[in-house]
């Protein structure tokens, strides 16, 4: 290979190494609040909303196993 195809692929290898330095130092600063995210970013996704269900004094429909009839010593007839 001659000294002009030696040097254009160096010029393409020093290229990428800048531009890969480049990228790294733009996440490692993201990533730690130390800059701000590009103009194009992505917007931040919205959290569904959970269900809230509030306790509540009232027994439940399904009881617990000390409620049931076989803990609790009464004998159902069947």
């Amino acid at each position: 290979m001659n000294q002009r195809g030696n040097l254009f692929f160096d010029a393409v290898a020093i290229v990428f190494v800048v531009l890969t330095v480049l990228v790294i130092i733009v996440v490692v600063s993201i990533a730690s609040g130390t800059m701000d995210a590009p103009i194009f970013a992505p917007k931040g996704t919205p959290i569904p909303p959970t269900r809230y269900v509030p306790a509540t004094l009232t027994p439940s429909p399904a009881p617990g196993a000390a409620l049931t009839p076989t803990v609790a010593g009464i004998e159902t007839a069947q």
